[in-house]
């Protein structure tokens, strides 16, 4: 610096607020070439910062993004068969984690051949069932089909060569004694899911589509579908068995009868309890026995056994079930009486032998479900209505079938007889659901349960924590928990790299500022002296190496966001059509932002900000060495 320019400078000095920052800036000028060599060192220090930071947001927020919504990663599918049924299904319903989730059939029972109506081409596909709120079907854009209707996966629409709005003919088959049966059903295509779905030859329709081909190919009829078959009849169920012998039984007989017949308890009854546990009585110098389980009831092939067992015994068996409460009303459903039903059947020709009272007319044996729709009701119950009914009520779900009431009575007020094939009928519905048939005249059994389910978690995060769930209850599941763990450990895993590298580097930066600074402080000692000494305070001066770390830390900003810029629009032409191949779809469809390498404006406020704090914060060992030159040190210069 010149004498002149001195002289101007303290000029200026003396008459601006601003003069430090400009005598900053002036020798920065001053000394372009080792200003410039210091912007570059900030800018190479900063520059793969930015790149490094924007591949990290930008791929792996998409890659992220694209885990977290593809409904594909978030699905669990049961690894073994086994029976679900409907409350444990709204148990899981009701777990806060779980978005969806939809009983599955047997996946043997769920393969059908279907074509293009019109078309020669078939194709066989898998059917799986579909609800309102599936996730798979709604997020990949499609409506979920109604009934009637279909979605089918990009590869099943390929090979049916489909389109939306054609109509499908699915046609299930089965083999009954040797020769093939065919059921079919016409299903208009809704909508083609994309790749990403699902790389199987699929076809989503309503669950009762599936039932009705899983009940098709056990041999059911489907009347819905026009599908012929058999009716999955009711069986009656039994709580024990009364035998009743000429003379005593021996204990050796008596064991034989727990041996191998399904039977676990053995009770000796005298008329007085076998009047109150069935209702009737037998002449008092038979031998009475009561056959039962601890808990479950008992079959018919349990009373084949006993009778065997019992065989040349003159004994005489009669199934027993446990009083029912059942209601009698008409039409309407008007209740006409509240009843305690008995279980009776006996042959005519064994009412003389054993003495029994009462004795209903409908004798023993039955062979269809109209013969056993009958009652005998109290003696002081004349219902005066020809069309009757029993409801039998169990918890929120009742079953309501007609009765005819025959014309003798019972004994005993508010005891009502039925044939004892009604009355383990009837067991069975406390365990089973089922319902009467008015087409075919027959009490027909419910679904009892499924063997599998489709289920959705509500986020990726919560896949591990359902499967740990899952695996506690001894059901293994298939999810896609293993990837999304390998995701979020290589998330945190480059957040490390990304700020030991950036550690590294700004460490670096700053090491090179101090250095720079500390040496320019150095070699302008007699200048910033005669500054002191012309009346610039310490703490103005104090202020000149922050102002010029400030200013080269502007400098390198500037320039490595200008060269991100750059880097960042060839990495993003380059290769985004090289990871959208890899993931399968088109960035476009994300609802995030779309590009691999990519900072938000916010950070790039951040950064400017921590760039001129870290720069001034390494200007402050300079600023420190400025406040200790003493003016006298420009005297002796001179």
């Amino acid at each position: 610096m010149s004498a002149l320019e001195e002289k101007v400078v303290i000029h200026k000095v003396r008459r601006s607020k601003g003069s430090v920052l400009w005598l900053s800036w002036a020798d920065l000028r001053h000394e372009w070439i080792l200003t410039l060599c210091l912007i570059t060192a900030i800018t190479a220090v900063l520059s793969p910062l930015f790149i490094l930071f924007g591949l990290k947001y930008g791929l792996i927020t998409i890659y992220t993004h694209y885990m977290t919504q593809n409904p594909v990663n978030r699905e669990m599918r049961p690894l073994s068969s086994r029976s679900y049924d409907k409350a444990w299904f709204e148990e899981i319903r009701q777990r806060p984690e779980v978005a969806f989730i939809i009983p599955n059939t047997r996946q043997l029972s769920a393969t059908i051949i279907a074509h293009v109506k019109d078309k020669e081409k078939k194709e066989e596909l898998e059917l799986i069932p579909t609800a309102e709120g599936d996730p798979l079907i709604l997020e990949n854009g499609m409506q979920v089909p109604y009934s009637g209707e279909c979605v089918l996966t990009q590869y099943a629409a390929e090979a049916l060569e489909a389109k939306i709005g054609d109509t499908l003919i699915a046609t299930a088959s089965r083999i009954v004694k040797g020769k093939y049966e065919y059921g079919s059903v016409e299903l208009r295509v809704a909508g083609i899911l994309p790749l990403r779905a699902s790389v199987r030859k699929l076809m989503y329709v309503q669950l009762h589509i599936l039932e009705a081909v899983e009940r098709f190919k056990d041999g059911q009829a489907v009347p819905e579908l026009g599908w012929s078959g058999d009716i999955p009849k009711a069986y009656p169920q039994y709580d024990g068995l009364v035998v009743i012998t000429p003379q005593g039984l021996e204990e050796v007989q008596k064991r034989e009868l727990l041996i191998g017949t399904g039977f676990t308890k053995f009770e000796e009854l005298n008329n007085d309890t076998l009047l109150s546990k069935t209702g009737f009585q037998v002449f008092p110098e038979m031998g009475i026995y009561f056959l039962s389980t601890a808990s479950k009831s008992v079959g018919e092939d349990s009373i084949k056994n006993v009778k065997r067992k019992l065989s040349g015994k003159k004994a005489f068996v009669f199934p027993y079930v446990s009083p029912i409460m059942a209601r009698l009303v008409d039409s309407s459903q008007k209740e006409m009486a509240s009843l305690n039903l008995y279980a009776l059947s006996v042959d005519p020709k064994k009412v003389e032998e054993i003495g029994i009272s009462p004795v209903p007319p409908w004798g023993e044996s039955q062979t269809s479900t109209q013969e056993i729709l009958k009652i005998m009701l109290p003696p002081d119950l004349f219902p005066g209505e020809e069309n009757l009914f029993l409801k039998v009520i169990k918890e929120d779900k009742f079953l309501m079938f007609p009765v005819s009431v025959v014309s003798e009575r019972s004994p005993i007020n508010g005891m009502a007889f039925i044939p004892t094939g009604l009355a383990g009928i009837l067991r069975l519905y406390q365990s089973r659901d089922l319902h009467y048939d008015e087409n075919h005249k027959e009490f027909v059994l419910a679904r009892r349960g499924y063997a599998s389910f489709r289920m959705y978690a509500r986020t990726i995060y919560d896949v591990d924590g359902l499967r740990q769930f899952f695996e506690k209850q001894s059901l293994p599941v298939q999810s896609a928990a293993e990837e999304i763990r390998k995701v979020i450990e290589l998330t945190t895993y480059l957040d490390l790299i990304f700020w030991l590298i950036a550690t590294v580097g700004i460490s670096g930066t700053v090491a090179s500022l101090i250095a720079s600074l500390y040496a320019s402080v150095e070699r302008k000692k007699r200048e910033l002296g005669v500054l002191r000494l012309i009346g610039l305070s310490g703490a103005a001066l104090f202020r000149f190496p922050i102002y010029q770390g400030i200013l080269l830390g502007i400098g390198g900003f500037l320039l490595a966001i200008t060269l991100f810029g750059i880097f960042s629009m060839l990495i993003n032409s380059l290769f985004k059509p090289h990871v959208e191949r890899l993931l399968g779809f088109s960035l476009s469809t994300l609802n995030v932002q779309q590009n691999l390498c990519q900072i938000p404006i916010l950070y790039i406020l951040g950064a400017w900000i921590g760039t001129l704090l870290i720069a001034g914060c390494a200007a402050m060992t300079a600023a420190f060495r400025v406040n200790q030159i003493e003016p006298a040190e420009a005297l002796r210069d001179e």
